[in-house]
């Protein structure tokens, strides 16, 4: 769950918790993407409140490393806001002052719904590290030289553990203002990002026609490959 105000988590964590679901709480945005990653979440709740960040590009960052339901608390009157939240990724959009019943049962309907998941922990990631936290990457304890944009690309397709990632989800996590970037220049930046990856002695990475990038796993190496 992510929020910078500590009396809603707590009160949010509280009533999950009292339901029986174990709660991991993150009060920054990169503290939640490190943690969605290294904990790997059923699902997420994201709560904002006061001064926050953008709540399009954090939801669409979020859905980009994770196949996790994230369900949004705010402000329901503002219709754009929560029409730009599902857009970006969120499952549901729960009204604030937040209804503890009405959330235990929207976050179990979120859950119901998931699909299954294609991907898990076995896949070899042939020596490939991404610490969230740190926001370092390294092939067989050689660290990565990597711009904060290839690093953001690298943990979503990481994150997917050979599954292919399509574009959009790619363009969401690499830029804020992703509907000004050039296709190209998504391009450009995997290339450069697969080249790294080569250097120190990685697979790389994959590009499936149409579809999206993933890693070159062993465990995952399949379909079209340009």
């Amino acid at each position: 769950m992510a929020a910078p105000d500590p009396a809603d988590v707590g009160a949010i964590a509280s009533a999950l918790g009292a339901a029986g679901h174990e709660i991991v709480t993150a009060y920054r945005v990169e503290s939640a993407l490190a943690r969605l990653v290294e904990e790997a979440p059923d699902y997420v709740v994201v709560c904002l409140g006061g001064p926050e960040p953008d709540l399009t590009t954090l939801v669409a960052r979020l859905h980009a490393r994770s196949d996790a339901p994230i369900i949004v608390v705010a402000d329901t009157r503002d219709e754009d806001r929560v029409v730009a939240a599902l857009d970006a990724g969120a499952a549901d959009v729960v009204p604030l002052p937040v209804r503890q019943l009405e959330l235990i049962a929207r976050v179990n309907a979120a859950l119901r719904r998931r699909p299954p998941s294609t991907t898990g922990p076995e896949a070899n990631l042939d020596g490939l590290e991404v610490d969230g936290g740190r926001r370092e990457a390294s092939v067989s304890g050689r660290r990565l030289a990597l711009t904060p944009t290839e690093f953001e690309l690298l943990a979503v397709i990481t994150a997917r553990r050979g599954e292919i990632v399509d574009h959009w989800k790619l363009l969401r996590a690499g830029w804020a203002d992703h509907r000004e970037v050039d296709p190209e220049t998504l391009r450009t930046h995997l290339n450069h990002l697969n080249q790294k990856l080569v250097a120190e002695g990685h697979p790389g990475l994959r590009n499936v026609r149409g579809r999206g990038y993933g890693l070159r796993i062993a465990a995952g190496d399949v379909g079209d490959r340009s």
